[in-house]
């Protein structure tokens, strides 16, 4: 793992770039957090940004750019698998606090990621949403990406991109995964496999469904794939395991019967085997957007931040990627709870370490 560390002496550009982007993590921060008193006073020190609606080849996006005449630095933001995506209030308040902070930010609604699906096209769409934020007239040269969880897992995928590498400044990954395949098995067993041995994990009802879904969308369009993802219920559906709703039913279909018993099962030992027997076109999807399978052909540099326990994907998942990403610097902290930044008495001390993360994006950024 690369890692940078400014030394206290720094001078030059880079210390420049620091102490500017340190300004501007100080009007952001507030704004995002939603700190009483301290976002208003950031709002009141920053013109209101111009925000717009567009629409590039089928995916909404919502447009916030800084008052003044451009050209700016930007970013594209890859929402989590949440129904609001675009939508959801800390969202709107980053990107608002980014336009603020000097940058225009796209942030598109992603096909699938409102119902908790990754696929192909999700990939696809984000690469036309960036190809589409370096050629705006008020944007200047590369764009930064940033992704929040599955976002995050897609932003450090579309960062690969041979088309897309020289076109990025930075891609900041919040609680990303790095393997599908494992996050699968974690989803299923409710194991997750690190040097040859399983530790039990506590899966979360939304983790399940996504996953689910995701691997049962890679099918060929038909309507036994619609009806599995019928039965295995909407993102926003939390109050039962998607998988104990399969019955036999789900099973005697040819096309989803490999899927339904890989999903009924609860063995790690049984994974492999049931993996092994998925559609050929099934096992390329889960490699294709399975970050780790791309990790090395990322040429911007990474910021890579997750909380110390993480609600969703297992600390290996982002030791793994900070193994294999050849530009990369990991930050762990409290401040977040999966990917929200949260300000309590208890997450003080990882305040410090994120707005470092939050100063060195910025930074790169700008770069």
């Amino acid at each position: 793992m690369q890692a940078s560390v400014a030394a206290s002496g720094e001078t030059g550009p880079t210390f420049q770039a620091r102490l500017a982007a340190r300004t501007r993590a100080a009007a952001l921060i507030p704004i995002v957090m939603d700190l009483p008193g301290l976002a208003g006073a950031a709002r009141a020190v920053t013109a209101d940004p111009r925000v717009e609606q567009l629409e590039l080849e089928g995916v909404p996006v919502t447009v916030t750019r800084p008052a003044a005449e451009g050209p700016f630095p930007a970013w594209v933001f890859v929402t989590g698998a949440h129904p609001l995506r675009r939508r959801e209030p800390v969202v709107q308040r980053l990107a608002e606090g980014l336009a603020r902070s000097g940058y225009v930010t796209l942030v598109p609604d992603l096909p699938g990621l409102g119902d908790g699906q990754l696929m192909r096209r999700t990939l696809d769409a984000a690469a036309t949403v960036i190809e589409a934020a370096v050629a705006r007239p008020d944007v200047r040269g590369r764009t930064a990406l940033i992704g929040a969880s599955a976002g995050a897992s897609i932003a450090l995928l579309a960062g690969a991109r041979p088309e897309l590498a020289d076109r990025i400044s930075v891609v900041v990954a919040i609680a990303p995964f790095a393997d599908l395949r494992k996050i699968l098995c974690l989803a299923t067993t409710s194991r997750y496999e690190h040097e040859g041995e399983f530790a039990e994990y506590e899966v979360p009802t939304l983790l399940r469904r996504a996953v689910g879904r995701s691997v049962a969308a890679a099918l060929s369009e038909s309507p036994e794939r619609e009806a599995l993802l019928s039965r295995l219920g909407a993102i926003e559906d939390d109050d039962q395991d998607p998988f104990e709703t399969l019955g036999l039913e789900d099973s005697s279909a040819e096309v989803t019967a490999p899927l339904v018993k890989l999903f009924a099962n609860r063995e790690p030992a049984r994974f492999d085997e049931l993996y092994g027997a998925l559609p050929a076109e099934v096992r390329s999807a889960i490699e294709e957007l399975s970050p780790l399978a791309a990790a090395g052909q990322v040429r911007a540099p990474v910021e890579l931040a997750v909380p110390p326990e993480d609600p969703y994907f297992p600390s290996g998942e982002a030791r793994a990627l900070a193994d294999s990403l050849p530009n990369v610097r990991l930050t762990v902290t409290a401040t977040l709870d999966h990917t929200r930044p949260m300000a309590s008495l208890r997450r003080l001390g990882g305040l410090r370490k994120f707005e470092a993360f939050v100063v060195r994006g910025l930074a790169a950024a700008r770069g």
